[in-house]
């Protein structure tokens, strides 16, 4: 498993259409994503984050080299922002039910 976090900050005016380009976004997924979640920073609201699950590093980079992660930070550049992404592998997970 793999996870990225793409970050970026965004001015208050352009939340709601993060939120709904998310939305629109995320019905089409790469193929070999697990999960993703659009989240707001709640100490600093101009703080946001897409954290996204990956099967594995692999898929993520097949996916990155097909231009496919692009979707994501077109999203953030669309709402005024820059974002940086970082990578992480995964050695522990647990999912209540």
């Amino acid at each position: 498993m793999f996870v990225t976090i793409l970050t970026g900050r965004v001015a208050e005016e352009n939340w709601r259409t993060l939120e709904k380009s998310y939305e629109r976004a995320i019905r089409t997924a790469p193929k070999g994503v697990l999960s993703s979640m659009l989240i707001q920073c709640q100490a600093e609201p101009k703080l946001w984050q897409i954290i996204t699950t990956w099967e594995s590093d692999e898929v993520f980079n097949n996916a990155h080299e097909q231009k496919l992660t692009n979707t994501c930070v077109d999203l953030f550049c669309n709402a005024g922002s820059t974002p940086y992404r970082n990578e992480y592998n995964v050695f522990g997970r647990y999912t209540r039910v």
